[in-house]
């Protein structure tokens, strides 16, 4: 049975992973990740709870502060409807789902489709935004939806609701796979995501967002949690019950549309994009051997598949959701670093990676070898810096309020600063911790899974720490302190980046990043 392969599969990842230090990391991670949950769940209700007793007793809302429960309340049925947009969106964009190993390494061994499935549906808590959302949900829960016997009935109608997505978006995830293994089926997804950009363009434009919003189907599931706060069973059971036919039904279907997928003939290798002749570029346009790399290396970025999947998801739903959301600039200048980050995720974490096999070829051209890690650098920048670029125009033509001086300063600063740091970080790890990844398949990624889940966790922290600083920046009046917070990180992202240019200059360690990007 596939569930006897999971076990084996996830124990021979686990081995794989020779660093003592990555494997403690992602078991304080694991560890850590579960308990933010159950505080973000217990404080929540502990908060409500503490605040019903202060005002029980006559002494009001301790420390000036409001209870906010009712609006926290309204606010979850959009919350959930993100979540589920997101269980759809993120199979997609990783080609049906995670892979533990690379199917490459597992041709030889008899792996069942349903095993794939079901590790792809393991490996959702590793995917940043979904945790962060399921991390936001639960603590909201807590502290809006409670009753007499406290938030869990609640937060297990949540988690009902949050198992039903995942399932729903793998089988989803997982029949776009393999339409998209044609040229007709790739035309057909890409006027679907025409029409679906059309229909979300008209939204903004005749500001029908907050109507929709109010007629959002999740409403059910915020009626489900407070029948369960009530402790009222008929109001509440069937819900959840239907949750899990629907996970059951979504699980059994991702193994059926799976297997479809993946023994579907597709045309990658006859006339599909793997396959287009590309003719020689004259010389004169790539005079010097800095521009030459510059352009093979982001030739090797748009030739991947999961990349150009990646870039298209960066550049669309982040400024199809700040459009939609018309933030205030507080919130905007946190967009930079959470953008940042995200495209890093891409390759940067393993930039070196783009050379791939031709690594060892590119090693032993005449020229100076600080200018591979330059043109690595810059093709990481452009990628980071046009995700952020587009949702910062999407977000301030549909910002609240109009900006002041104050407001341009911090988010421009978050801008610049937050890409600089995240290419710099960016590089350093390419550089200290290479990884061999082709990025050909659709499912592949510039690292194992639990590397990648610990880059994610290290770049989101610190990121979302530089937001935040900036965030509380716009509401002061003084330019001074998002001018000396940008100052700050940039000094911070140029000491990286001269770290990194000393370690690249050793040729042992040069010597280490090219075999293993080349051969692993």
């Amino acid at each position: 049975m596939s569930a006897g392969q999971v076990g084996p599969l996830f124990a021979l990842r686990w081995r794989m992973i020779r660093s003592r230090a990555v494997q403690s990391g992602l078991a304080v991670l694991g560890v850590s990740a579960l308990g933010l949950i159950v505080l973000g769940v217990v404080g929540g209700a502990a908060s409500r709870l503490g605040r019903a007793t202060a005002s029980d007793i006559g002494l009001g809302d301790l420390g000036g502060a409001v209870d906010r429960t009712g609006e926290v309340a309204a606010l979850l049925p959009s919350a959930m409807l993100a979540f589920a947009l997101l269980c759809i969106v993120a199979p997609l964009a990783a080609g049906g789902g995670q892979e533990l190993i690379p199917e490459s390494q597992l041709v030889a061994y008899p792996v069942r489709i349903a095993t794939l499935v079901r590790i792809g549906f393991l490996l959702s808590p590793l995917n940043i935004a979904w945790y962060l959302q399921v991390l936001l949900l639960t603590a909201a829960t807590g502290y809006a939806v409670r009753g007499d016997a406290g938030p869990l009935p609640p937060v297990g109608v949540l988690v009902a609701y949050l198992i039903a997505c995942t399932a729903v978006g793998q089988a989803l995830g997982w029949g776009i796979v393999g339409v998209r293994r044609t040229r007709s089926g790739r035309r057909s997804t890409w006027a679907l995501l025409g029409v679906l950009v059309a229909i979300g363009g008209w939204v903004v434009v005749t500001d029908r967002g907050a109507a929709l919003l109010d007629k959002s189907p999740t409403l059910s599931v915020l009626g489900a949690q407070l029948q369960a706060a009530a402790l009222v069973p008929s109001g509440f059971v069937p819900f959840v019950v239907g949750c899990l036919v629907v996970t059951a039904l979504g699980y059994l279907v991702a193994v059926r549309v799976a297997a479809w997928a993946l023994r579907r003939p597709g045309d990658q290798g006859v006339d599909g994009p793997l396959a287009r002749p590309v003719a020689r570029r004259p010389f004169e346009s790539a005079p010097t051997a800095y521009r030459m790399l510059l352009r093979v290396d982001r030739a090797s970025l748009w030739r991947s598949p999961p990349l150009r999947r990646g870039l298209l998801v960066l550049g669309v739903l982040p400024v199809a959701a700040a459009a939609l959301a018309s933030l205030p600039w507080s919130s905007i200048a946190l967009l930079p670093a959470l953008v940042a980050s995200g495209a890093a995720l891409l390759f940067g974490v393993n930039a070196m990676c783009l050379d791939g096999s031709g690594a060892l070829w590119i090693s032993t051209l005449p020229h100076d070898a600080e200018v591979v890690l330059r043109s690595k650098a810059r093709v990481v920048a452009e990628v980071c810096s046009a995700p952020v670029a587009l949702v910062l125009v999407g977000a301030g033509l549909r910002a609240s309020a109009p900006p002041d001086l104050v407001d341009i300063v911090a988010t421009v600063g978050a801008a610049v600063s937050c890409t600089a740091l995240v290419v710099a970080t960016a590089m350093r790890l390419s550089v200290t911790r290479p990884h061999r990844a082709d990025l050909r398949g659709p499912r592949d990624t510039p690292a194992p899974p639990g590397t990648m889940a610990v880059y994610s966790a290290r770049l989101a922290l610190v990121t979302t720490t530089i937001g935040l600083g900036f965030s509380a920046a716009t509401i002061g009046d003084s330019i001074l302190p998002p001018l000396l917070l940008t100052l700050g990180l940039l000094a911070w992202a140029a000491y990286s980046w001269s770290r990194t240019r000393r370690l690249w200059s050793d040729p042992v360690r040069r010597a280490h990043v090219v075999t293993t990007v080349a051969a692993g």
